[in-house]
């Protein structure tokens, strides 16, 4: 048959349309939420990188990442520029540093893909492109830290293919995403059997997330809690001004009086500016005469071999006091990396508290309120690999942030998303507390029950019904998935020999 879809063959044009596409896909996440544009996107690049040199490829995979990430993740200038304050040029050319690296992902992906010119076109759509994608956005997720912003699945949450996510996570979410949009570019490229008729299979698998929609692999655990969770707006220049840290805590303390009926009190990241051993007796006294439990963000030290260690943790209160503290730091703003050869870019930022040390040992859940809490301190539930442990013993997520960090951009929005993903990959409900906005409960098919507007003051209170049991997800992570994506590379590479025999 004769193909239905010629592109022009000129490089600019391929160009030009990678980078629409970049940018279509960025639109598919919050807080646009424009889930077929990421279909959309993904067609475009599978199209102009069928029949494209590897060195053209790759260079069509870094423009197409320069464009998504160049939009996507914009606001980390706000965070370096207004509130680390790093001149406009500085912070401009770190963004572009990292926009870059990040594009090398996608750019490598296509190089890849393009050593196999002469396989037939429906593998390379369905079989070779949605693999390789999926395996290096994987290695983009955890690689020098990872930044897995951005990952494919997360589009995907209010659609059918969101009910996978208990099976099989983010990636398997966006690898299914990516098989059906292979599927349609092979439908159109050339109309064929084979090409129908995995356009038919994706469509049953579309079909199958309604059904899944109506499996639960955990069920409710006990009574429901109720919940005050505290949102008062506190300024980044307060925050950290010693003279103000009394009036912040007293603030909170003010806030959550006024609910003294709720089982249990939440406070942001960090809500107390200070050492957990340096909080007066006065705070301890109004905590215990609360009839609520308390968990709140503070920061918490040590003495290890003679050197203080300083950790950004989450305390809860119920008849005794339980530390978490946070795992995952994040670069440039809670440790400096390599700073013998960053420290140029270093002393033009002007960070606080940003010297913390990562806890290296595993921790369990925090008990409060009756109940046992998974928690995650800020970006930490983009990484649901590293808190498995914790989410298999305990009835309810939580995570507390500081997302003032971010002003009025994309990234709250982003987070959020990422965080209803959590509870719908475990099927927990979650209790997002952040100081300046988006405050939510979240429930476990992954909806928002209530949430915080951005900016001001607010309290979201609310009951949670913990549940328990085990998702497949939680039970083996994401090694199925990437074994899967794996497996399809493999039988791409050898379907594609003997076809062309």
């Amino acid at each position: 048959m004769k193909s239905v879809l010629r592109l022009p063959a000129q490089g600019a044009v391929y160009t030009l349309l990678a980078v629409i596409a970049g940018i279509l896909n960025t639109l598919s996440f919050a807080p646009f939420n424009l889930w077929p544009l990421s279909m959309l996107s993904f067609a475009i690049l599978f199209a102009v990188w069928f029949g494209s040199t590897p060195k053209k490829a790759a260079w069509l995979g870094f423009v197409y990442g320069l464009s998504m990430f160049g939009v996507g993740i914009s606001w980390m200038y706000i965070s370096l520029n207004t509130f680390g304050g790093m001149p406009f040029v500085p912070a401009a050319l770190c963004i572009f540093v990292l926009v870059a690296y990040v594009s090398i992902f996608p750019a490598v992906t296509g190089w890849l893909q393009a050593w196999f010119p002469d396989h037939y076109p429906t593998i390379r759509f369905v079989l070779l492109m949605p693999s390789l994608w999926i395996l290096l956005e994987w290695l983009r997720g955890w690689l020098f830290s990872g930044l897995p912003w951005l990952s494919t699945g997360y589009a995907y949450l209010d659609t059918p293919l969101s009910n996978f996510a208990p099976v099989g996570g983010v990636y398997l979410v966006g690898l299914i995403a990516l098989i059906s949009t292979g599927g349609v570019v092979a439908v159109v490229r050339r109309i064929s059997p084979m090409s129908f008729a995995v356009a038919g299979l994706c469509a049953l698998v579309w079909a199958m997330g309604w059904v899944l929609n109506e499996t639960a692999w955990t069920q409710a655990d006990g009574k429901p809690f109720s919940v005050a969770v505290i949102q008062n707006n506190v300024p980044l220049m307060d925050k950290w001004e010693a003279a103000e840290s009394n009036r912040i805590v007293g603030d909170y303390m003010k806030s959550s009086q006024e609910h003294r009926d709720v089982d249990l009190v939440v406070w942001p990241e960090a809500a107390i500016p200070d050492y957990i051993d340096n909080i007066a007796g006065e705070f301890w006294r109004d905590v215990e005469n609360h009839p609520a439990d308390f968990i709140f963000g503070v920061l918490h030290r040590e003495e290890v071999d003679s050197q203080t260690r300083y950790y950004n943790s989450v305390a809860a209160v119920s008849d005794r006091v339980m530390i978490y503290r946070k795992q995952h730091l994040v670069p440039f703003g809670e440790f400096l990396p390599l700073p013998g050869l960053l420290q140029p870019v270093i002393r033009l930022l002007d960070i606080p508290m940003s010297d913390f040390t990562p806890w290296k040992l595993q921790q369990g859940p925090l008990a409060a309120a009756e109940n046992r809490f998974a928690v995650s301190i800020c970006y930490e539930d983009a990484f649901p690999q590293e808190w498995r442990n914790q989410i298999s013993l305990a009835g309810t997520l939580l995570n507390v942030s500081e997302d003032i960090w971010f002003g009025n951009s994309l990234a709250p929005h982003q987070r959020l998303q990422m965080a209803r993903f959590r509870s719908r990959e475990s099927e927990r409900p979650m209790i997002r507390s952040s100081n300046n906005g988006l405050s939510s409960l979240i429930n476990w098919k992954g909806g928002i029950d209530q949430h915080a507007p951005q900016f001001v003051r607010h309290v979201v209170r609310g009951n949670v019904q913990p549940r328990t049991g085990i998702t497949p997800y939680i039970a083996f992570g994401q090694y199925p998935t990437l074994s899967f994506a794996g497996l399809m590379l493999l039988l791409g590479v050898l379907f594609g020999k003997i076809l062309r025999r």
